[in-house]
C-alpha cells in the first residue's frame, strides 16, 4: 500500500469514524433517555404524591387500597398469547349483578387506579377483577407495549372472567389511560355477547400519537423525528412492536358496544383532544363526560359524585 492510498483512508477513516461514533452515542441516549424509562418494567408503582396530587386523595387511595385487601380477594391467573403468566385479583360479590373487569394504565397498578372505583361497584352489587397488566406488578413480562400487545390480554381476561362467572353473566369494562387504550383496540376481536358496555377514561389514540406528544411538547427534543424513528427501531428490536402498528380507531372500527368516554380537562399527560378524536370515530352509542380540573387519570377522584352518576346512568347500574 502506497503512502497516497493510506493518506487517502486516513482522511475517509475519520469522518466515518466520527460518525459512527456520534449514532453510537445517539442510540444509547434515547435507549436510556427514552426507551428504558418507558418501555420496560418498573420495580414499584407510581409515586402516589405525582399521581394523586393532594394529600387527601393520596389517603383515600389508601384506605380504599386497605379496605380492597381487607375483602380478601383471590388472585386468579391466565396464560397470555407469548407465554407470560399474567395475574389478576378477583373479587366476588354475593348475588352479583354482573361483573366490572378494570383495566390500568401505563407503570401504574390496580389498586393504584382502581381502589376507589373498585370500592364502589362491589358495594353496589358487582363482581370486580383487577389485572396487572403484563410487565407490571404480580404479571410477568419486560416491555410494555402501549396496547399493541395488551390488547391481546384483554380479550383473554373477558375470557376468563366468563369461565368463572358464565357467559350469562353481565359484564362491564374500564380502562384508565393506557388501559383504556387496550380496551379500545381490543373492540376488533369478536368478543362475547355479554359485554354490556365499556368505559374508556383517557385514553390515547395510538402508541405513535402519545410518544409523539411526549417527546416533541413535553420534552421538545431536539431531532424529535429522528429520536421517533430510533426509538420505533427499538421496539421493534427489543420488544417486537411498531409505534404504528395498530390504533384505537382500527379497534374501534366495527364496534357495536356503548361507550362512555371520560377524561378530565386539567390532564397535562394525555391530550383531551385524544379523547374527543376517539368520541368522534366510535359509531356506537357514547356519550361523553369531561371532568372540569381533573389532572391524569383522577377524574374519579376529583368529582366521584357525577363519575359514579355517569356510570350508574350510561352502564345502566341498578
Amino acid at each position: 500500500m502506497n503512502k497516497n492510498t493510506k493518506k487517502t483512508l486516513k482522511q475517509v477513516g475519520l469522518p466515518v469514524g466520527i460518525f459512527l461514533a456520534l449514532s453510537i452515542s445517539f442510540l444509547l441516549t434515547v435507549y436510556f433517555a427514552l426507551f428504558k424509562p418507558y418501555f420496560t418494567r418498573r420495580t414499584g408503582e407510581y409515586n402516589t404524591l405525582r399521581h394523586f396530587v393532594t394529600e387527601e386523595n393520596i389517603q383515600k387511595n389508601i384506605n380504599d387500597s386497605e379496605w380492597f385487601y381487607s375483602q380478601k380477594p383471590e388472585e386468579i391467573t391466565i396464560q397470555s398469547f407469548d407465554g407470560l403468566k399474567l395475574v389478576a385479583y378477583n373479587l366476588p360479590a354475593k348475588n352479583a349483578k354482573g361483573t366490572w373487569l378494570l383495566i390500568h394504565g401505563h407503570q401504574s397498578g390496580p389498586l393504584l387506579e382502581y381502589a376507589s372505583i373498585a370500592k364502589f361497584l362491589y358495594e353496589s352489587g358487582y363482581n370486580v377483577v383487577l389485572p396487572y397488566q403484563r410487565s407490571h406488578g404480580k404479571s410477568e413480562g419486560k416491555y410494555i407495549t402501549y396496547g399493541i400487545k395488551e390488547r391481546f390480554d384483554v380479550r383473554d381476561w373477558i375470557t376468563k372472567v366468563n369461565e368463572i362467572y358464565g357467559k350469562e353473566n353481565l359484564l362491564y369494562i374500564e380502562g384508565i389511560s393506557m388501559g383504556c387504550a387496550s380496551v379500545l383496540m381490543s373492540l376488533s376481536f369478536e368478543l362475547p355477547s355479554n359485554i354490556k358496555s365499556i368505559v374508556a377514561d383517557c385514553g390515547f389514540t395510538s402508541p405513535y400519537d402519545i410518544i409523539w406528544k411526549f417527546a416533541r411538547k413535553d420534552r421538545n427534543l431536539p431531532l424529535v423525528r429522528l429520536v421517533m424513528k430510533a426509538g420505533n427501531f427499538m421496539a421493534n428490536a427489543f420488544a417486537d412492536f411498531d409505534f404504528e402498528e395498530y390504533d384505537t380507531f382500527r379497534g374501534m372500527k366495527k364496534n357495536t358496544i356503548p361507550i362512555l368516554f371520560i377524561h378530565g380537562t386539567n390532564d397535562s399527560l394525555v391530550p383531551i383532544e385524544m379523547t374527543i378524536a376517539n368520541f368522534q370515530y366510535c359509531s356506537s352509542e357514547k356519550s361523553l363526560y369531561l371532568v372540569e380540573g381533573a389532572p391524569h387519570a383522577i377524574s374519579y377522584i376529583i368529582d366521584e359524585e357525577g363519575y359514579h352518576k355517569h356510570l350508574v346512568d350510561f352502564c345502566g347500574l341498578k
